[in-house]
């Protein structure tokens, strides 16, 4: 059935989101702290599927404050179009809850990949994330502000796909050095299979038993520094970062193509 739309990306549905779209409900992939993610298949069609992050409107303040997220990160997906950003198809307003369908994932989030990580892996994943930040940052004006492994999802070609806009927002020029800190502490997840030790962080780095756990990521530390620069006035930018990669013919026709 034909359904009003508020805009080209959001409707108004009388019932369920599921239901309406002919979608089964499966597991939950993924909570936070605004609600769960699920995994919608097709009942037309099973090798089709979603994933559909549910906001409840059946909350203390009457789904006040999760309508603002939906709203806000909405209108930011929308307007989103990267190879290794993920892709929104349509959300929902339901009787109780807030739907936002996107593509799927199938390969699970950067978080369950980082024991198998290879150095090649390693430099490939951070220049498309560079990437997709850059297009956020510099062309959007956006900031992701929860860039995490487990925001990071890997598609069928087992390529990176940065999702979960729920805190991102716009901003005003020469402010977007955040997610350039998140960045760098992903790249320390995939180098090291383990979150920095922020008190000690730079002492590791120029600790040369501390990288014999992980042989040919030495090359790498000046990316840590960069983007893990205490102070945001010294932290490279994407952009800046991917100017030195790019020099130095890392990943060239990536960086070129994206």
């Amino acid at each position: 059935m034909a359904l009003p739309a508020v805009k080209p990306w959001l409707v108004n549905l009388p019932g369920d989101f599921f239901t309406t779209y002919r979608f089964a409900r499966g597991p939950v992939l993924g909570s936070g702290m605004s609600g769960d993610v699920v995994l919608a298949t097709s009942l037309l069609s099973p090798n089709h599927k979603r994933a559909v992050k549910i906001l409840s409107l059946l909350t203390a303040d009457g789904g006040l404050a999760n309508t603002i997220l939906f709203d806000r990160e909405v209108n930011i997906l929308q307007g989103l179009s990267h190879p290794h950003i993920i892709k929104h198809t349509i959300s929902a307003r339901c009787p109780d809850y807030l739907a936002i369908c996107t593509h799927y994932c199938p390969n699970g989030t950067l978080a369950f990949h980082l024991d198998t990580m290879t150095p090649e892996l390693c430099v490939k994943y951070f220049v498309q994330m560079a990437c997709a930040v850059r297009y956020l940052n510099d062309k959007l004006r956006i900031v992701h502000s929860d860039i995490k492994p487990d925001n990071i999802y890997i598609n069928a070609n087992n390529d990176p796909v940065l999702g979960d806009f729920g805190l991102s927002f716009f901003i005003p020029p020469g402010d977007t050095l955040l997610d350039m800190y998140s960045l760098g502490v992903s790249l320390w997840c995939m180098m090291f299979s383990a979150e920095p030790i922020i008190g000690n962080m730079y002492e590791l780095l120029d600790d040369p038993n501390y990288f014999e756990v992980a042989p040919d990521t030495q090359g790498w530390c000046w990316c840590l520094y960069t983007t893990m620069e205490y102070d945001p006035a010294l932290r490279y930018s994407a952009a800046s970062i991917l100017a030195e990669l790019h020099e130095h013919d890392v990943h060239r026709d990536l960086i070129d193509s994206l």
